[in-house]
């Protein structure tokens, strides 16, 4: 592991000095001619600023500039974007109501650069708002910038872990390093999304992951498991490790992290698979949160579950099951093990092992034989 925190990197946030959130104000009401609504967004709008960030300044009004133009004050320049009132209402539009389903994924599917558009509204500093333009966009739910964002990067991890099955499947080791470290990038992007901080784009993904108080204590495993050089016999490792973490990150955000609970996030995980012979989930498999219900989405196929299977899932990390089921409301001993044998059969879990018994532990492996071979009638 590292020697050094990662944390200890990240610099402390950079938003607009008042100097610039002033040049801005002077462009709105000297410079430009009948806004109705003005607002800074970009790196700086959400603290990621560095030395090279611009004044971004998105602007909606009858008789603007048709394309981006610089306007300077006292020797600051200010990017004015503008924005049609017919694009406005669309991205609120696309905000008011989280309704992307298991089978119409549209919501989420939006082109990425009108997610970005849609993120800067959101989470944009507001410089004027005629009140017009405050009732429209009163309809727009950040919380459901949130789930989009959760679901989308969610869906794409799955997409990812899919691929890393068939590429270890055909002996393709470059793709299925890649793809895994892609699969917990997309998971990251999730939890941060779950922990309030909407951003598209990945080059401030560590930095976020650092200061966000939720995700802090990840910033350093994810940075050491995406910045490995293994050898070839070591690849398979790699993945799961990387897939396990993910796999933690996003049944969270389909369970407490939906709707924002502080303090929920689970603890990094240790080495997959652990020591131990409890129930392990699939780390192929992965949860999503659909308004129509919960799903497991594996490299063949999805799997409609609830939202206690998907906890009962996510906490299958070797234990006994009874410890496991200490930590999932609503469920008991027997309904979680006919869950956990439901899930076996659909491959979403690996089965405890038998445990055992001191010294004396003995059971018929014909796997074990010196010539491994299928036990009489398909036992074990």
């Amino acid at each position: 592991m590292l020697t050094e925190s990662v944390r200890s990197w990240a610099p402390d946030d950079v938003g607009f000095t008042d100097a610039q959130i002033e040049a801005a104000r002077v462009v709105v009401t000297e410079q430009l001619a009948d806004v109705e609504l003005a607002f800074l967004a970009g790196s700086l709008a959400v603290g990621l600023g560095h030395g090279t960030s611009d004044i971004d300044l998105y602007v909606v009004g009858p008789d603007l500039p048709a394309a981006e133009v610089v306007h300077e004050h006292r020797g600051i320049p200010v990017h004015v974007n503008p924005l049609s009132a017919a694009k406005v209402r669309e991205l609120v539009a696309i905000a008011d109501v989280y309704r992307t389903t298991g089978a119409d994924r549209s919501q989420a599917a939006i082109h990425v650069k009108t997610l970005n558009s849609l993120v800067r509204l959101a989470g944009g500093q507001r410089l004027l708002v005629s009140p017009a333009w405050a009732e429209e966009l009163a309809r727009l739910d950040a919380n459901v910038v949130r789930q989009i964002l959760m679901v989308r990067n969610g869906n794409v991890a799955s997409a990812y872990a899919e691929d890393v099955s068939g590429a270890l499947a055909t002996g393709d080791l470059l793709t299925a390093v890649s793809a895994s470290a892609l699969a917990l990038e997309s998971a990251c992007e999730a939890a941060l999304a779950a922990s309030g901080d909407l951003y598209v784009g990945p080059k401030f993904l560590f930095r976020r992951l650092a200061r966000t108080r939720e995700l802090g204590a990840w910033c350093d495993l994810v940075f050491w498991l995406n910045n490995q050089n293994v050898p070839r016999n070591k690849v398979g490792w790699l993945t799961a490790q990387r897939l396990n973490a993910a796999a933690v990150l996003l049944a969270w955000c389909a369970t407490d992290g939906w709707e924002g609970l502080p303090g929920t996030l689970p603890a990094p995980p240790g080495e997959w698979p652990p020591y131990a012979p409890g129930p392990l989930r699939n780390v192929y498999f992965t949860p999503l949160r659909f308004a129509d219900g919960w799903a497991l989405i594996g490299p063949e196929d999805g799997f409609e579950v609830s939202e206690c299977v998907v906890r009962l899932w996510g906490g299958l990390d070797g234990r006994p099951l009874a410890e496991v089921v200490n930590s999932v409301p609503d469920i008991g001993l027997e309904e979680a093990a006919d869950a956990v044998a439901q899930l076996v059969r659909f491959g979403a879990v690996r089965p405890a092992q038998p445990a055992a018994q001191g010294k004396l532990f003995i059971r018929r492996a014909p796997q074990f034989s010196v010539h491994p071979k299928a036990a009489v009638g398909g036992a074990a």
